[in-house]
């Protein structure tokens, strides 16, 4: 058995980029920037309106008398170009985003302004400027628009469409295959038989594996016999960059999942990490040719599979990504009640975490159990309460881990 330490840098140690490709944007969400991208083109393009209004020389609005009158030249929408140059005391009616008119220098807006005839009557005088975005104003031509290694957001993408851009160079995403064992497992939606439970882990994978910006390329559930199982990592391993199994690592009978994965061809790296839960945790490296695939295989009991997740499969896939920050991000808190444990093994604890003034507060909740669920929906982070420690008082303070399901509502 090995620490929680060495464990998680044997894992980090052999994960590195998959290669690069070129994507559809629409296909770039949560993928990883390869190289910087400047800009084709300004942003905005040409100087336009920011409003619906009359373009106008600012410098014929500074006049004592009143009204103001302007002679109306034309109208022009979005997507339109008016080609004239304006003249003393005229005006175009424009619409938002259309181009300024090579003369004007400012817009009123409609609803300070009133045609009459062939001409507007403004209401007011007008700033040079006003309501007019200048060509460049938000990104010049050659600009960097995206770093290399950034991860891309929707804003990041619809940065590189307005810069006229159909494709972006990324990191491969890696591809994931998951294999469910377990005979007393069914389906949600079927009926629940003596002896069986329903199969959460599947649905747990699939939605964590969606938030870490893998590709899941296959699901199957698997018999707790030896031949299914070598078949299964076999085929799996075909395509897959990364396979996770879930349960069938521990000591048990039926517990098949090392056996086979020595069987399929893959070599143990460990098995057996000092934490807890998800103490029978297990990590392989499959040879195919030159290329390595590598093999998680989790505990069974739902709590060990997503903390296994986000401990050492998510830090992982971001590393495999491209992503240069990949571990969990941590916060200092204070342990608002005392914990208890034997020495020996790392605990990851559930808590809540609330802020109060400069320092973090983190509450543990009170089922800390590996098969229970219903905690982990409340669990914004996981508290490391060290191996050699069995009293923490409240007061204490302690690393915690967000959860990657809740990084976005815990506001660091």
């Amino acid at each position: 058995m090995i620490s929680y330490e060495k464990a998680r840098n044997l894992v980090i140690e052999r994960a590195y980029p998959l290669g690069k490709e070129k994507v559809e944007l629409e296909a770039a969400l949560g993928c990883v920037a390869a190289q910087e991208v400047r800009a084709k083109v300004p942003l905005p393009p040409f100087k336009n309106s920011a409003v619906d209004g009359y373009a106008v020389r600012s410098a014929d609005t500074v006049i004592v008398e009143q009204p103001i009158r302007l002679k109306l030249l034309a109208e022009q929408p979005a997507g339109e170009y008016f080609r004239k140059r304006l003249s003393h005391r005229q005006a175009v009616k424009v619409m938002t985003g259309a181009p300024v008119p090579a003369g004007a220098d400012a817009v009123i807006p409609v609803e300070e302004a009133e045609e009459e005839g062939d001409g507007v009557i403004l209401k007011r005088q007008v700033r040079p400027g006003e309501n007019v975005r200048e060509a460049g104003e938000d990104v010049a031509k050659g600009a960097v628009i995206i770093e290399r290694e950034t991860l891309l957001t929707p804003p990041h993408l619809g940065l590189l469409a307005a810069c006229g851009f159909r494709e972006v160079l990324v990191y491969r995403r890696p591809r994931l295959a998951v294999l469910i064992t377990g005979n007393e497992l069914c389906q949600p939606g079927e009926r629940l038989r003596p002896g069986k439970i329903y199969d959460s882990n599947s649905t747990i994978l699939q939605a964590l594996i969606k938030t870490s910006g893998a590709e899941l390329i296959s699901l199957r559930r698997v018999k707790d016999d030896l031949k299914s199982m070598v078949a299964a990592i076999k085929l799996a391993s075909a395509r897959a960059d990364i396979i996770i199994t879930s349960g069938g690592v521990s000591v048990g009978d039926y517990d098949l999942v090392k056996t086979a994965a020595v069987k399929a061809g893959a070599q143990e790296i460990f098995w057996k990490v000092a934490q807890k839960p998800a103490k029978p945790l297990a990590f392989y490296d499959l040879k195919k040719g030159k290329k390595s695939i590598w093999i998680f295989g989790l505990p069974g009991n739902p709590g060990a599979v997503m903390i296994s997740f986000e401990e050492y499969v998510r830090p992982f896939i971001k590393k495999c990504s491209g992503l240069k920050d990949f571990w969990p991000q941590e916060v200092e808190a204070v342990l608002t009640a005392s914990y208890r444990k034997k020495k020996g093994r790392l605990n990851f604890v559930r808590v809540v975490l609330a802020r109060k003034e400069n320092d973090w507060l983190a509450t543990p909740l009170s089922r800390q159990e590996s098969g229970i669920i219903s905690s982990l929906a409340q669990t914004d982070g996981l508290a490391l309460i060290p191996a050699e420690a069995d009293l923490l008082p409240a007061g204490t303070k302690v690393k915690v881990h967000i959860v990657g399901w809740k990084k976005n509502e815990v506001k660091i």
